[in-house]
């Protein structure tokens, strides 16, 4: 079970060595935007094992740039040149991503949301109210809620029924170099993570033309891998680094 990806294949590809065994997947959403190494990163979601992949709110804007066009010129500069570099014939792929939904994998039921609720709170995070957890699925009684967006490793009873944030393969929030996911094994769930090399993700950031125009913002973002604080090291992030969160 992965997601938030992120455009880092250095990542990806760390977790799908780790998991080589696999026999089905689950993908909670956040393919390419905002990272540098996008191709390479659809051609292995591509590869998965079967399962249920959903959309996230990164996707619905590599397929509608329209979506992002209030970012700031840094961001909008770095987006537009992640979709214009995206090789077509993986959009067909990210167009066929699932919404949010129950499904039914290796014989479990779960609920599966990328985790940004319509008027609800930006992020569900580990010390979120219930109401605003309950919000991702309010009418599922699958036992497994699954969901992603707040890059945050957590696991929350609520009412007996459970819900997971496996974390992000991708960009690490709370001080990490890891690639965080999580695996179902006879119907019991465990968080995981790995270590990968960024250099490769690094290199690639690098070499994107359009941040030559804002390097103080490609150093932000070369800054947020190698610190493992990927939006910034500040709160809530800080704070959940500080309490062992991944």
């Amino acid at each position: 079970m992965l997601g938030d990806v992120h455009g880092n294949a250095a990542a990806l590809e760390a977790v799908l060595e780790a998991e080589a065994d696999a026999n089905a997947s689950i993908f909670l959403g956040d393919t390419v935007l905002s990272g540098p190494q996008g191709n390479r990163v659809l051609e292995l979601l591509r590869q998965l094992p079967p399962g249920p992949a959903i959309m996230g709110n990164h996707d619905l804007e590599l397929l509608d740039p329209a979506l992002y066009g209030h970012y700031p010129s840094s961001w909008l500069d770095l987006n537009n040149w992640i979709v214009e570099s995206t090789d077509r014939l993986h959009i067909p792929w990210v167009e066929a991503l699932l919404p949010k939904g129950e499904f039914t994998v290796g014989g479990v039921e779960v609920c599966l949301h990328h985790g940004m609720v319509d008027g609800g709170p930006r992020h569900v995070l580990p010390d979120s109210p219930d109401e605003h957890v309950m919000a991702l699925a309010p009418d599922s009684a699958s036992p497994f809620v699954f969901f992603g967006h707040s890059h945050v490793q957590f696991d929350r009873t609520i009412s007996g029924q459970r819900f997971i944030n496996p974390g992000s393969v991708g960009q690490n929030r709370c001080g990490h170099v890891l690639a965080c996911y999580g695996v179902i094994e006879a119907g019991e769930y465990e968080h995981r993570s790995v270590a990968f090399d960024p250099s490769p993700w690094h290199e690639a950031l690098r070499g994107i033309d359009a941040l030559e125009a804002h390097p103080d913002f490609r150093d932000w973002l070369d800054e947020g891998l190698r610190t493992g604080f990927g939006i910034g090291a500040h709160e809530p992030w800080t704070g959940y680094a500080e309490r062992g969160f991944r």
